[in-house]
């Protein structure tokens, strides 16, 4: 499969978008972007396991469930979360809906929404009604559409990547992508937004399917901070436009895979985005007795501070690394646990191993680092991406509303 990385949702046949500046953010930077299809889609969303549910999950929720999960768009803004808001929150999040629905003449319950920036404070709506009739007339196809820049805050640049996949020589589709997130990234979603458009058709229950199964070993698969945010959403519409159903459980696996490599590489991208990040690791976890387990060791790692300075200054301090291990409630012995960095093994069977310790120090000082552990539990495995813990991740997140 060949990925494209200069354009996203647009890619797809019948998708349209566009972003603008409607002075969320006090830097006059894009902060308000929308996504529409020329004809109902089928939806489908995942969101946040934080129980503070951000205005907009609660507004998205409700109208997935009143429209049978379909939409026409989806209208998102950055620079302000709109979460723990009240009942006021709740009420800028349907005028916004509202607003999007009355200019595109479609039923509001097939319009999503979400946002992202600072919690706690108030959108201003007012600003933001204003900001939508051109917003909505300067809808496009075209790949330069400025909906991913709409989507940032932190982010140092845009995440968007797009693929077609064929089924037959006749029978082509395409999947399109773009995401946001650098900071408040931990498994169970992560902190991030996502929005992926295709022009496949597919069935409300399998559409489902598909984005749970990709979420779970893409974004699930993450963590820069270990905190979930109260936004956390990924949104997939599907419009059939191409032509192309999918029907089949063959056809629904090649969706599947197709789908989760999009969000995976996404979720790539926000680790190697991750606020102050310096270096990318790669965590692979094998011989584990459950999946579950292996993504669980994964995490414990990836979200060990100890582990995440020790890279940030490239200390080769592989012992923080197998201690985190152990804090994790995978099932393993430990006397079997084997650890590599690279392709140096340093830790086997309790035992320390003999390496070149300057060849060790060496991997370590690298922007990409890849450490395998071991688990000899059984036949499953996973992949878990992180990155260091910097000085300019405290110094970003210690001045983040000031």
């Amino acid at each position: 499969m060949i990925l494209s990385y200069d354009c996203s949702v647009t890619y797809p046949k019948g998708f349209m978008a566009n972003g603008t500046i409607a002075g969320i953010k006090a830097n006059g930077s894009y902060d308000l972007g929308v996504i529409a299809s020329e004809r109902t889609a089928v939806a489908a969303a995942v969101f946040t396991r934080n129980r503070f549910e951000a205005a907009p999950i609660n507004v998205s929720r409700r109208n997935l469930a009143r429209s049978g999960s379909k939409a026409r768009a989806i209208v998102v803004n950055s620079g302000c979360a709109n979460a723990l808001t009240g009942n006021n929150g709740l009420k800028s999040a349907q005028k916004t809906v509202s607003e999007v629905a009355r200019r595109l003449h479609i039923s509001q319950n097939e319009v999503l929404v979400a946002s992202t920036g600072v919690i706690g404070r108030h959108l201003p709506i007012d600003s933001i009604r204003l900001s939508i009739p051109n917003l909505i007339s300067g809808l496009t196809a075209d790949p330069d559409n400025h909906f991913p820049q709409s989507i940032m805050t932190t982010d140092r640049f845009p995440k968007q990547v797009a693929t077609e996949v064929s089924l037959s020589k006749s029978k082509k589709f395409r999947i399109g992508a773009t995401a946001k997130g650098a900071g408040m990234i931990h498994p169970n979603m992560a902190t991030m937004l996502c929005f992926v458009t295709t022009d496949a058709g597919l069935d409300r229950k399998s559409l489902k399917s598909a984005l749970v199964y990709a979420v779970d070993r893409s974004f699930n698969t993450i963590t820069v901070d270990g905190d979930t945010s109260t936004n956390d959403s990924v949104f997939v519409l599907a419009n059939g436009v191409s032509g192309v159903q999918i029907r089949t459980k063959a056809e629904r696996e090649v969706f599947s895979e197709a789908l989760t490599e999009v969000l995976r590489t996404l979720a790539m991208m926000i680790v190697r985005d991750g606020e102050g990040a310096t270096r990318f690791v790669k965590l692979k976890v094998e011989n584990a007795a459950t999946y579950e387990d292996a993504v669980e060791v994964g995490r414990a790692v990836g979200t060990s501070p100890l582990v995440k300075t020790a890279i940030f200054g490239g200390d080769p301090n592989w012992g923080r690394v197998v201690s985190a291990v152990g804090n994790s409630g995978a099932k393993y012995d430990p006397s079997k646990v084997e650890l590599k960095v690279g392709s140096i093994s340093v830790f086997r069977r309790d035992e320390p191993q003999k390496f070149d310790t300057q060849a060790l120090e060496q991997l370590f000082s690298k922007k990409e680092i890849e450490m395998t552990i071991r688990l000899n539990a059984g036949k499953e495995s996973a992949q878990v991406f992180t990155c260091d813990l910097s000085y300019d991740y405290v110094k970003i997140n210690g001045e983040y509303t000031t």
